[in-house]
């Protein structure tokens, strides 16, 4: 789970006795300086975060989480045993000039670390799924993670997660896609019914 800043020490604490791990939205791209403000990769990693999202299509329109903001904040967080969650995606319009495989495979070059050999997650969010209650046709989704994990089939323990509208509609057959190893949830992770639905689902078909 990935709570904002303040709970993380708190959601840390209270799940030491469960099989969960807790990880940050974002971080700092600069490991020390002033930059108030920014939560340092330091002490998400003092908190004990295992993961931490990098790149999510919210932070990269409303906060500039440039291709190069992503690979310097993803080898920061690597140097100190944190996985990132590189967050990867179309628009709308890439979508329909029929560009998506391609664009991804850009972004992956521009933000993954140099020389990186093992433990990553991508997530593909395309952006015009995001809230909408719209997600790609399934075998798009295969065709967009199979291109994703060609671009890195050097990288061991490689997950490529789908987000994008997942729900209790629909997760089940997400799940079964044997190219998707997860799913990043956004408007149902707050409607606990429904979050706990999609956990079981990936429970059940997944792990």
């Amino acid at each position: 789970i990935f709570p904002q800043f303040p709970l993380l020490h708190a959601a840390k604490k209270h799940l030491l006795d469960f099989n969960i791990e807790v990880g940050a939205q974002t971080c700092s791209s600069a490991l020390k300086g002033a930059y108030t403000g920014d939560v340092s990769v330091e002490i998400i990693s003092d908190i004990g975060c295992k993961y931490c999202i990098i790149g999510h299509s919210e932070r990269r329109e409303f906060h500039n989480e440039t291709n190069v903001f992503v690979k310097k904040a993803s080898t920061l967080l690597l140097s100190k045993n944190i996985i990132p969650i590189i967050c990867v995606g179309e628009t709308l319009e890439i979508k329909n000039n029929k560009d998506t495989n391609q664009f991804i495979k850009s972004q992956i070059r521009e933000c993954v670390p140099d020389n990186l050999s093992s433990n990553l997650v991508i997530a593909y969010e395309p952006l015009w799924s995001i809230g909408t209650g719209v997600i790609p046709e399934y075998e798009e989704i295969i065709s967009v993670h199979n291109t994703i994990m060609n671009e890195l089939s050097h990288i061991e323990n490689l997950k490529v997660i789908y987000g994008g509208s997942v729900n209790i509609e629909n997760c089940s057959k997400i799940f079964k896609l044997n190219s998707v190893h997860g799913a990043l949830i956004g408007g149902s992770s707050l409607k606990f019914k429904d979050f706990l639905a999609i956990y079981k689902s990936a429970v059940k078909q997944i792990i």
